[in-house]
């Protein structure tokens, strides 16, 4: 199973030493994520320096340890599916549109806990629990 994976997952993962910190890791699936995801954890490395107390060169050091884990695939991998992505979940949440179109280039799910994407029924949608609860099962 291939799962996309999205920016408050992974922030989720970095922030606290945590079963979804731990999945990531462990997973056998193989786990992406757009381009853009990384840039923008980026700019939230402060914030999560702050909320997990740890310094900022920590958390650059975690945020590259957890991408060793995860694939970040460039947008012009998946741009021509936008448009679908659009179409299935732009009206709900645009900010979803690319995790979409990822998840249908690469066919993928999505691991999110945003339930925006349970609006949508052109790709199949996982919780942090419904992960967990599947990886139990392996």
């Amino acid at each position: 199973m291939r799962l996309v994976v999205d920016a408050n997952v992974i922030i989720s993962a970095l922030v606290a030493d945590s079963k979804t910190r731990e999945l990531i890791v462990t997973l056998d699936p193989d786990l992406l994520t757009p381009q853009f995801v990384h840039d923008e954890i980026e700019n939230y490395e402060n914030l999560i320096a702050e909320k997990s107390g740890m310094e900022p060169r920590r958390v650059q050091q975690f945020v590259d340890l957890l991408f060793q884990y995860i694939e970040v695939v460039p947008a012009d991998e998946f741009s021509s599916y936008i448009e679908g992505a659009d179409e299935a979940i732009g009206d709900t949440d645009p900010d979803d549109v690319l995790y979409v179109a990822c998840a249908l280039a690469n066919d993928a799910h999505i691991w999110s806990d945003d339930s925006d994407f349970e609006e949508q029924d052109t790709v199949e949608a996982y919780s942090t629990s419904d992960v967990i609860d599947s990886f139990d099962k392996r």
